[in-house]
């Protein structure tokens, strides 16, 4: 019955065509039903998000890509080393362990739960630190996915300057587009392409974690990035009519209004029961920094 019933969820949260409320419906079933670990909508939220993501490259050309990328890499590169740095002096005023400050300042700075889930095994983080940190980015994120289009709204942003700040301020891929959807499409494009190059620093903070902690390390880009930055490239010698792009833009937004709504059946009564609140306190005034820092980095480029 459960999975009949979020099927149904899954169909009403795309034709609402809302981020917020396809996360807040995903909240929903999964307190309401007590969601077991395996259950299919917690195994193919970030597939649904990666699909959607492949296919919003049909909608961006490579030109304004690249220059973009180009503008960005600087201002990237500064967020991303000033959170680590920041992350490690907070982390340990409150007497974090190690490997907990470096999921949390790792997942604030690049990717999320990807960053996360990538770096613990290098760590060798414990599954209730690897569980710890990756909810407490669930629940910042749904928190960024309400508050973030109020204030774009409030401060009169650009959709370009607001897609920019989305892209380095929210932690997870799937978040930034969710926002970014809630915002307007001309800032889901810049956001795509500005998180997808954060993402990248990925490569080398695992090759100096793994030197570090003297383990061998398989390096792997996340498929789905190689594939966006591929599908970028075809596009620009593909003739691709309006009917075409439009079936493929809202496809796009299905797979993504899917993905989000079971990102959320993820995010249960014990993960957030069972938070320390040094490790809270620690994320939430790490990402605050970050939220700050990114708005003022994309000020001086917008």
């Amino acid at each position: 019955m459960s999975h009949l019933i979020a099927l149904i969820f899954v169909s009403v949260s795309a034709y609402i065509g809302s981020a917020f409320m396809s996360l807040l419906l995903g909240i929903i079933f999964a307190y309401y039903f007590d969601l077991h670990e395996s259950f299919f909508t917690k195994k193919v939220g970030s597939k649904f998000i990666q699909l959607g993501i492949i296919l919003l490259a049909f909608s961006i050309p490579i030109y304004d890509a690249y220059d973009l990328t180009k503008t960005f890499i600087p201002y990237i590169s500064i967020f991303v080393l000033f959170i680590l740095l920041f992350g490690f002096l907070v982390g340990k005023f409150f007497n974090l362990k190690r490997n907990q400050i470096i999921l949390i300042s790792s997942g604030t700075a690049i990717c999320g739960a990807t960053a996360i889930a990538a770096i613990a095994p290098i760590v060798k983080a414990s599954p209730k630190s690897l569980v710890t940190s990756i909810s407490l980015v669930f629940i910042l994120n749904a928190f960024a996915l309400v508050i973030f289009p109020f204030i774009g709204t409030y401060f009169g942003l650009s959709q370009e300057f607001f897609g920019a700040w989305v892209a380095l301020s929210i932690h997870d891929t799937a978040s930034v587009l969710g926002a970014a959807l809630s915002f307007g499409e001309e800032s889901v494009d810049v956001a795509t392409t500005i998180k997808l190059t954060r993402t990248l620093w990925l490569i080398p903070l695992m090759i100096v974690l793994s030197i570090f902690y003297d383990k061998k390390t398989t390096f792997k880009m996340p498929i789905f990035v190689l594939i966006f930055i591929a599908v970028l490239f075809l596009n620009t010698y593909l003739d691709i009519s309006n009917m075409t792009a439009l079936l493929i833009d809202q496809t796009s937004n299905i797979f993504l209004f899917t993905g989000l709504f079971c990102i959320g059946t993820s995010i249960d009564k014990q993960s957030m029961l069972s938070l320390n609140k040094g490790i809270v306190l620690h994320a939430l005034i790490l990402w605050v920094i970050a939220i700050l820092l990114s708005f003022i980095l994309v000020s001086y480029v917008i």
